[in-house]
């Protein structure tokens, strides 16, 4: 007998992920949740093991995928789970069994919360690693660059240090191979489009490292939240212009594809990276190209890619001032399931 609904208010890659760990290739076929994990090696039965307790046999029945919100309150959930959109104090006074609302990620701010303890709801928001793996994949990006790492690692194992100059004083011998326009992040400004949870991570963490945080957003947050997350609301125009780093994490949505064109990197400053951890088809990459050898802006940290895998031959392949890394700023899926695991059962 059934006595707990379950339902989805959204649905993506990770939403499909927690449908299957509760109603299995009932709802979701067991051959996707292998490509989603591929290259990596998935067991099923792991998956659905994380959230033993709450299958169809324990009493608990999810609700079929995009539902419209109608069928979803006449079918009163006692739990409601979600990543993006809000929770009202509307549709919680219309789900009278309602007992949970459990967002996928750190921020409660979609949630009425004055409303869900009113009605006696328990509120949960789960910090999801992998949001913060990838703020700080954008940071390491901008680190690596700003120091000149791969150049360095190449130079100091091919020995490419002019042995007639550098004279080693005390056995230290300071950057011997002369590498020219090192910098790092402290009193830089950073750019961010998109600061939503993961661009807000970024501003966290840069914040942390002493940089000066602009963002652009569609919608502007209030004061009291830009004050403790040390970041400033800035045109879009004036934010190119002013920042040393413009970290990409907008929206992977259709008005956002090639936002990223040359109008965009002429704005930029002339020393100035960008980094890119959202998703590929937001850069228009003709443009990125035409702006990385001509001189628009200095370089760039990409871990998202228009064509993925990237080809071996790629154009891109062949800049110095590039970073490349093959879209794991969010780490191992495996890695994050097995800390999903440890931390919290859905």
């Amino acid at each position: 007998m059934t006595s707990h609904r379950i339902v989805f208010l959204d649905d993506d890659h990770v939403v499909r992920v927690g449908r299957y760990a509760l109603a299995g290739p009932a709802q979701v076929a067991t051959d996707w949740l292998s490509a989603y994990f591929s290259p990596e090696d998935i067991d099923p039965q792991a998956v659905r093991a994380i959230a033993a307790g709450l299958h169809e046999s324990d009493g608990v029945a999810v609700l079929p995928a995009s539902l419209p919100l109608p069928e979803v309150i006449a079918a009163d959930p006692t739990v409601i789970i979600f990543r993006r959109g809000h929770i009202t104090e509307d549709i919680m006074r219309a789900c009278p069994s309602l007992r949970l609302v459990q967002r996928l990620g750190e921020r409660s701010d979609a949630i009425a919360l004055e409303a869900a303890r009113w009605q006696g709801v328990h509120v949960s928001c789960v910090p999801r690693p992998v949001l913060i793996y990838t703020a700080e994949h954008a940071v390491l990006l901008m680190l690596a660059l700003s120091k000149k790492l791969l150049e360095a690692d190449a130079g100091l194992r091919a020995g490419a240090w002019d042995k007639h100059r550098v004279v080693p004083i005390d056995a230290v011998a300071y950057n011997w191979l002369g590498t020219q326009g090192l910098s790092g992040l402290y009193g830089k400004t950073l750019g961010i489009i998109g600061l939503g949870e993961v661009g807000a991570i970024v501003a966290r963490i840069a914040a942390g490292f002493g940089m000066r945080v602009l963002y652009h957003n569609r919608n502007r947050l209030s004061s009291q939240s830009e004050l403790a997350m040390q970041a400033t609301w800035a045109e879009r125009e004036a934010l190119l212009a002013q920042s040393d780093f413009v970290s990409v994490n907008a929206g992977n949505t259709p008005e956002n594809v090639g936002m990223i064109n040359l109008k965009f990197l002429s704005a930029m400053k002339p020393s100035a990276f960008l980094i890119n951890t959202s998703r590929g088809r937001l850069v228009n990459e003709d443009d990125l190209f035409t702006a990385l050898t001509t001189g628009v802006i200095a370089g760039a940290g990409l871990d998202v890619h228009a064509v993925e895998p990237r080809p071996a031959g790629d154009r891109f392949n062949q800049l110095g001032n590039v970073i490349l890394t093959p879209h794991h700023a969010g780490g191992s899926r495996l890695g994050v399931l097995d800390e999903d695991r440890k931390s919290t059962r859905l």
